[in-house]
């Protein structure tokens, strides 16, 4: 509960917006922050895109064209308030010879 809140009091300063500064902001995180790709989701010009995200910062107080944390956090945001789908991760399976052993596990002399 205390994510979800989080996240929903940092993602609703968006709401005051008339831009829909949150949709764009969940379409470029699942464009991968490609403005582009985006723009193509949303059908807005890209330039519009980077407007928005731009727009997005000051709001969020969180620099999200910049490495570091913040996009993090409100990735972390969209996940805990359910704008964002979680990722379906695959389970690691180890790579094997073609004897069918997994490779760097020791052999028996």
């Amino acid at each position: 509960p205390a994510l979800r809140t989080w996240a929903d009091e940092l993602l609703g300063r968006l709401a005051a917006d008339t831009r829909d500064l949150r949709g764009t902001l969940r379409a470029w995180t699942a464009a991968g922050g490609n403005a582009e790709r985006a723009a193509q989701l949303l059908g807005v010009h890209a330039q519009t895109v980077r407007e928005h995200v731009r727009g997005v910062e000051p709001v969020l107080e969180r620099q999200l064209l910049a490495v570091g944390s913040d996009l993090y956090e409100v990735v972390l945001a969209q996940l805990a308030a359910g704008d964002l789908e979680a990722p379906v991760l695959e389970p690691l399976v180890p790579e094997t010879t073609p004897s069918g052993e997994a490779e760097g596990t020791d052999r028996a002399p």
